[in-house]
């Protein structure tokens, strides 16, 4: 037997798991930035070294040389950290943004149907412990029976009547 306790427990657990998986896929888009961020900082670091070699064969005749060498390269290291912090930044807002919804949906499914008359009547049912016995055909003068041709059981009173579909 569910109670609204245990299903909503049940519903924060749920969240827990999807917010842990959430801070996952953070951890592992951080990671590929940072892993991006070694790769533009590598290749600033080889482009810096040789603008330095440029900028010492050039030395007398050509000072300028080195300037718009550096300018270029602490350029393309600052484009590169832009770029990685928007792609992840963008990625994981998105994770995040697409996990909350469809964590919302379903919770907002479940408490929609919870207000019907169906979901009080069910939520009566279970408090007075007959929502499980029914479900499952385990009243007093009731018996579960396979039909072969539906390929289910059905519940049925015992002097044969007609019944109602269960889950075994």
């Amino acid at each position: 037997m569910t109670t609204g306790a245990e299903r909503g427990q049940q519903l924060f657990a749920d969240l827990l798991e999807t917010m842990q998986r959430t801070t996952a896929t953070m951890e592992r888009l951080d990671a590929e930035q940072k892993n991006q961020c070694r790769t533009i900082e590598q290749a600033a670091d080889r482009a810096s070294k040789t603008a330095e070699d440029a900028a010492e064969a050039f030395a007398v005749s050509k000072p300028r040389l080195m300037i718009w060498t550096a300018l270029c390269a602490a350029m393309l290291v600052c484009a590169g950290w832009l770029l990685g912090y928007w792609v992840g930044h963008r990625d994981g807002w998105a994770s995040g943004d697409a996990s909350g919804y469809r964590q919302a949906i379903a919770a907002n499914a479940a408490a929609s149907w919870a207000n019907t008359p169906s979901g009080q009547l069910a939520l009566e049912m279970d408090e007075d412990g007959l929502l499980q016995p029914l479900a499952h055909c385990n009243l007093p003068g009731y018996a579960a029976k396979y039909d072969p041709k539906a390929k289910r059981s059905f519940c049925y009173p015992t002097q044969n009547a007609s019944g109602w579909a269960v889950t075994p």
